[in-house]
């Protein structure tokens, strides 16, 4: 039988994400143009871990571009939809992916008249679905900045609007429903207190509910609400205004259903604005955490990833660093500390601005932001991403690995993890299953290119004995593991 291209030792990592060989450098994703603006890109993982980058553009006659990872480089950019008559433009996209590696993406379609709508489509495999409106049409004049989560079979997609730009903003929300084809009607997530609701955000976890967190603008506060099946609870705040006032919030829901929040927020008589932490594993929000510690300058615009407790990172911007105004930043949460911030971008004479993270298969993150020369007119979408501990690519003229997979005996908890070694691109899946045949966790599921890796599992496993089945060309092997407790 023709040995597989592959070499698998499973091993226990002791370590986090954040050691290793560290970020590789800004790169451009966009194809570059001197006289366009590609800007506010967003960018999320596929089931493979794969990145999937879409942003706004004036260039061609498309208003939304998007483009893939290909494993050595980006593909060549592709638009998401034709113009259309009455749109002045397409702004601040995003995504996500749902059940069966559907793509969705929502944006703001920004029109000549100078209202706003809520527009998405997703991706059926081969091609961007006609866009559909999620608002209400004309419900509000004024609808913007929406986000788009899935999880347990549900889309879910919250924006905030209001009439005229004098009047209070709420914040909305909608689920998409797979029997109409279409978008439930909104509803209304924040009070009708006369308030001013924005900036909000949404993560959906693995049982299908929707949690919510927006910033009111009178109080300075990050309020929570999920929607219990019936109607959305009464909103509970996350800050405590005393100490820190707060805005722009962003969530996300990692592999044990924790969820993690980031925020920008400034303490009570403080000069400049720092990045704050909080998480929520069901029993309340703890007590928010300082990201920043250098209290000298702005930072602002949070984004988070997470796929576990100790696996949590933050990016953001900074804003006044002596001549150098806009600047991107990253820190490493391990569970316990925040590690030092680390500056992303590599050109002093750009504006950077709107950073946005994802965590690829292995944990490790993705950031991507838009970028110009301060004495330009022109913006760029660049990225740039963490290698992290024994992950490296394969270079031309490595060896050639045997493919086999080998038993190890293991400690029990987190951070098991394989390290995988491909001589060529395959289809790989790798799992672990109970001595009754029943799948307790997948460590691979997808293609994976021509490299070394190490995959970690996310899920919590029990000690005892496990079957590991390697499956990749056509091929399978089974091998036993032994987990020991601690």
């Amino acid at each position: 039988m023709r040995s597989l291209p592959v070499l698998i030792v499973l091993l226990a990592l002791l370590t986090s994400a954040a050691f290793g060989q560290g970020w590789v450098g800004q790169q451009l994703v966009n194809r570059p143009n001197r006289d366009t603006g590609d800007f506010q890109p967003t960018v999320a993982t596929d089931r493979t871990g794969r990145p999937w980058v879409v942003w706004g553009t004036n260039c061609g006659d498309s208003m939304l571009l998007w483009a893939r990872w290909l494993g050595s480089g980006w593909e060549p950019q592709h638009g998401v939809s034709r113009d259309a008559p009455g749109i002045a433009g397409r702004v601040r996209p995003d995504l996500a992916f749902g059940e069966e590696d559907t793509a969705w993406l929502v944006w703001c379609n920004a029109y000549e008249n100078n209202t706003h709508d809520i527009a998405a489509c997703y991706w059926d495999g081969s091609q961007w679905t006609p866009e559909q409106l999620v608002n209400l049409f004309d419900s509000t004049d004024l609808d913007f900045a929406p986000r788009v989560a899935c999880g347990g079979g549900q889309v879910w997609c919250v924006w905030f609007g209001g009439p005229t730009d004098m009047s209070p903003y709420s914040v909305y929300a909608s689920r998409w429903s797979d029997y109409l084809g279409a978008w439930e009607p909104e509803m209304q997530v924040s009070p009708a207190d006369g308030n001013h609701h924005w900036w909000c955000d949404v993560t959906v976890d693995t049982f299908g509910t929707p949690h919510v967190v927006w910033s009111t603008y009178q109080s300075n506060t990050v309020f929570y609400s999920y929607f219990d099946g019936q109607q959305w609870v009464a909103p509970i705040p996350v800050n405590d205004t005393a100490q820190i006032l707060a805005t722009y919030p962003r969530i996300v829901t990692d592999g044990t259903g924790t969820m993690h929040l980031s925020f920008t927020g400034a303490g009570v008589g403080a000069v400049h604005s720092d990045i704050f932490y909080s998480r929520n594993d069901g029993s309340g929000w703890i007590p928010c955490q300082m990201v920043t510690r250098d209290g000298l300058y702005n930072e602002m615009y949070s984004e988070i990833a997470a796929d576990r407790p100790d696996n949590v990172w933050v990016t953001w911007d900074r804003q006044g660093e002596g001549s150098e105004q806009y600047r991107v930043y990253a820190a490493h949460f391990d569970g316990q500390l925040w590690s030092t911030e680390v500056r992303l971008d590599n050109d002093s004479s750009d504006y950077d601005d709107t950073p946005v993270v994802c965590l690829d298969s292995l944990g490790c993150p993705w950031v991507v932001w838009n970028t110009n020369p301060y004495s330009a007119l022109n913006f760029d979408v660049v990225y740039n991403r963490f290698v992290g501990a024994g992950i490296t690519e394969a270079q031309p003229g490595s060896a050639v690995y045997d493919a086999r997979l080998r038993c190890a005996t293991l400690q029990s908890g987190p951070g098991l993890s394989a390290s995988v070694s491909l001589s060529d691109g395959a289809q790989v899946r790798l799992a672990l299953y109970d001595e009754t045949g029943r799948c307790k966790a997948v460590l691979v599921d997808g293609h994976m290119p021509k490299g070394a890796y190490t995959v970690r599992c996310r899920e919590s496993l029990a000690p005892g004995a496990y079957l590991c089945r390697l499956e990749a060309e056509g091929q399978s092997e089974v091998s036993k593991v032994i987990l020991l407790g601690h």
